[in-house]
C-alpha cells in the first residue's frame, strides 16, 4: 500500500511496487497525473467525453516520457488494453455515469485487463438519506430549471462531448453496499467499504456549479470549496448517512471458477 495517505483517499490502497494503472472515466486526466507523481509511469485512461480526451492528452503530453496513446476515448465495457496487463484498475467518481444495463460488461472488462492480484478502486455516490440532494441530477428532475442555471452561469457544460456517444448523459446513480458487491463478486474479493461524507459535499458540489461551467475552478472560492467538501469526504460515515462509499476490490491470484 502507498505510505502516508490517509484511508479516505482511494490511492491509499495503490500497490506501492505498482508500473501501470488504469483509470476508468479518467476526465481530464487529473487522476493520472496524480499517479505519476506516486511513482506510477505507465498510464492508461478511457473516457467518453472526446473533449475531456484531448484536455488529458494535453495534459499528459507536458510529463516526459508519457505515451498519451494509451488515454483513448470509448466506452469503458469494451477496454482496448491486452488481458492481464494492468497493475492497478480505478474508476473514481465514473460508475454513476454509467448506465445499468452496461455496469456488468464494465467490470467484467476491468477484471480481464487486470494481473491476477491487482486492486480495483472505485469511489460511487452513496445510496444514503442525502442523495436526493445531489446537484448532477438537477439536470434531469428540472431541466428548465437546469437549463436557466446554465444560462446565468455561462460557460459550457460536459454534455458538449456526450453528442453522438455510445451513451449520453445519464441519471447520477447512488449505489447501495449489497448492489456494489453484486457488480463486483464473486469475480473480485471485496476487502474495504468506506462510507465518506454526508450532508456537505452535495452542498458544495452545487455550489461549484458555475465555477465548472465556466472552467475557473483556481478561483479562491472554488479553491475553498474543493477543501470543504474534501474535508466533509474524509470523514468516515454510516452508509445510512454516506453521500459517497469508497470500495476496494481484487483480483483474485486464480481464476474464480
Amino acid at each position: 500500500m502507498m505510505t502516508g495517505l490517509p484511508p479516505w483517499d482511494a490511492a491509499s490502497y495503490w500497490p506501492r511496487d505498482a508500473r501501470s494503472i488504469l483509470d476508468v472515466g479518467c476526465n481530464v486526466g487529473a487522476g493520472l497525473v496524480r499517479a505519476y507523481e506516486l511513482g506510477i509511469h505507465e498510464l492508461h485512461g478511457i473516457e467518453i467525453n472526446r473533449h475531456a480526451v484531448d484536455a488529458a492528452r494535453a495534459r499528459l503530453a507536458l510529463i516526459p516520457g508519457v505515451d498519451v496513446s494509451q488515454i483513448v476515448h470509448g466506452s469503458a465495457d469494451s477496454l482496448p488494453f491486452a488481458d492481464a496487463s494492468i497493475d492497478i484498475a480505478t474508476a473514481i467518481e465514473t460508475l454513476e455515469h454509467v448506465p445499468a444495463a452496461l455496469r456488468p460488461a464494465v467490470f467484467a472488462e476491468v477484471w480481464r485487463v487486470l494481473r491476477p492480484g491487482a486492486p480495483f478502486v472505485i469511489t460511487v455516490p452513496a445510496k444514503g438519506v442525502f442523495a436526493w440532494l445531489d446537484p448532477s441530477n438537477i439536470r434531469l428532475r428540472f431541466p428548465r430549471l437546469f437549463a436557466r442555471l446554465s444560462r446565468a452561469a455561462g460557460g459550457r457544460g460536459r454534455e458538449r462531448g456526450y453528442d453522438g456517444e455510445k451513451h449520453d448523459i445519464v441519471w447520477h446513480h447512488h449505489f447501495s453496499v449489497p448492489e456494489l458487491r453484486t457488480l463486483f463478486e464473486p469475480e473480485f474479493q471485496v476487502e474495504c467499504v468506506r462510507g465518506r461524507g454526508c450532508v456537505v459535499a452535495p452542498i458544495c458540489g452545487g455550489l461549484l456549479f458555475p465555477f465548472y461551467r465556466r472552467q475557473t475552478l483556481d478561483h479562491p472560492l472554488a479553491k475553498w470549496l474543493q477543501r470543504l467538501e474534501a474535508w466533509d469526504l474524509s470523514l468516515a460515515t454510516r452508509e445510512v448517512l454516506a453521500w459517497n462509499v469508497l470500495v476496494v476490490a481484487r483480483k483474485p491470484l486464480a481464476s474464480v471458477c
